[in-house]
């Protein structure tokens, strides 16, 4: 006669375990089911002028290729500066105190075509080469050209709002039909504590391969 127990039953001298069996394989199932624990992130820092140049969707050439591979070497760098990552219209890239910003780059037209443009930001009245031939002179690089000085309401373009109370300071030079240009912006104060290390920045450029 088979032996009948509670959870199981005695069959042909094996023993089936149903309902065991089933709260096994239940047991087995929960724990999969279970969500992770939520993690709220609830800190904050002050922004810095690293974390303003961030670049959310970087190429692997951003990310990694140190800033000024072009074909400019910079020579002296204040140390105030913080150097950005390059660019086809940015060979060399700086920015330094609340808002200042330095840029290296090639350009095309003439000398005077490039100074009024800088001018024209500021809605300064563009010069003639007379007023071009007063300027200051200033080379980099074995380009030769002149130092352009402007201040008040800046309008840098490119669908950017108008800045008050800026400055500029920037050279503006030809060499081969090719034009290099250092233009330094930024506000006012700012940038009048940096035109001599602008200077020395412009006399120790050269370009690579020299």
């Amino acid at each position: 006669m088979p032996l009948r127990v509670a959870e199981g039953t005695v069959i042909g001298g094996a023993m089936r375990f149903p309902h065991i069996s089933a709260g096994i394989a239940i047991a087995l199932l929960l724990p999969g089911c279970d969500k992770p624990p939520e993690v709220t992130v609830d800190e904050s820092r002050p922004m810095t002028m690293r974390d303003e140049g961030l670049k959310l969707n970087a190429t692997s050439s951003d990310r990694f290729e140190e800033p000024g591979t072009g074909p400019f070497i910079a020579g002296t760098v204040p140390e105030a500066w913080l150097a950005q990552p390059s660019s086809s219209f940015r060979l060399l890239s700086y920015r330094f105190g609340t808002g200042g910003d330095v840029a290296v780059g090639i350009s095309s037209g003439g000398l005077l075509e490039n100074v009024n443009r800088w001018l024209g930001q500021f809605g300064l009245d563009p010069l003639d080469e007379a007023g071009l031939a007063k300027l200051e002179a200033g080379e980099v690089a074995g380009a030769k050209g002149f130092w352009v000085e402007a201040a008040g309401d800046y309008e840098p373009g490119m669908g950017q709002p108008p800045k008050p109370a800026q400055a500029l300071y920037g050279l503006v030079a030809e060499e081969g039909g090719r034009i290099v240009t250092i233009k330094m912006t930024g506000p006012a104060e700012e940038v009048a504590a940096q035109k001599s290390a602008l200077k020395v920045f412009a006399e120790t450029l050269r370009e690579r391969g020299e």
